[in-house]
């Protein structure tokens, strides 16, 4: 089941309020990705994403920049179904959100659990969109999670897009939000084709159920090679 921390009455968390609290690192790959670690308070669990490298001034600017995004995002959403509670930041070096105890999509969970992840997903996108507020990068499956209960949380929002302002982002919204809606759909097609309506079964996993590497992830890949180097 996810952990709710219990803020309705508590500060935003820093740093220093987890210091000397159990922690457990989820993810270190190095200066090139965001260190994910989950700390234990007595209010609840919650995970501190880090990121502020050292080794290079573009990747030290890339970073800040996803890092602010995230935040900003974050806030946006405050109180949006299937998005961890926003607890507290630094800067752009720290973030805080609640902690989800949830498993990422994949074709190995339970049959029934899937389908309500899946469902509910459509819920959480129907959410974050009437924000106008799109995740695009839904087709990485770590970023879509789902728990115990069925219920689907949406996590790494900093390379999502605020359409609610400016006079391009508010036409470019309807695609933009399809792009989250075919994630959906490329998850049903390689995990869980019976939950599509019979009729337009096979048309729709022919379509998206081809295992690809989507562009922006291309992109990302060739960025991250640029800003680290030769290794």
């Amino acid at each position: 089941m996810s952990s709710q921390p219990d803020t309705t009455t508590a500060p935003e968390l820093d740093r220093v309020a987890l210091a000397g609290h159990p922690t457990t690192v989820l993810k270190d790959e190095g200066e090139g990705a965001a260190r994910l670690s989950r700390v234990d308070l007595p209010l609840g669990p919650v995970v501190l994403k880090e990121w502020a490298p050292t080794s290079s001034r573009m990747l030290r600017w890339w970073a800040g920049l996803l890092m602010r995004r995230e935040i900003r995002h974050y806030r946006l959403l405050s109180g949006c179904p299937g998005v961890p509670r926003f607890m507290g930041a630094e800067a752009d070096r720290a973030l805080i959100v609640q902690f989800v105890e949830a498993r990422p999509i994949n074709r190995k969970l339970p049959a029934p659990l899937l389908a309500a992840g899946l469902d509910d997903l459509d819920r959480v996108l129907t959410a974050i969109h009437a924000r106008r507020f799109v995740h695009l990068d839904l087709r990485q499956k770590l970023n879509t999670l789902i728990d115990a209960q069925g219920r689907a949380w949406i996590v790494d929002l900093g390379q999502g897009l605020d359409c609610s302002r400016g006079v391009v982002r508010r036409l470019l919204f309807p695609l933009l939000a399809r792009i989250d809606r075919t994630a959906v759909l490329k998850f049903r097609a390689r995990y869980a084709p019976e939950t599509f309506d019979p009729s337009r079964r096979d048309r729709l996993v022919a379509r998206y159920g081809e295992r690809r590497v989507w562009w922006p992830k291309r992109a990302g890949r060739a960025l991250r090679r640029l800003l680290l180097g030769p290794r």
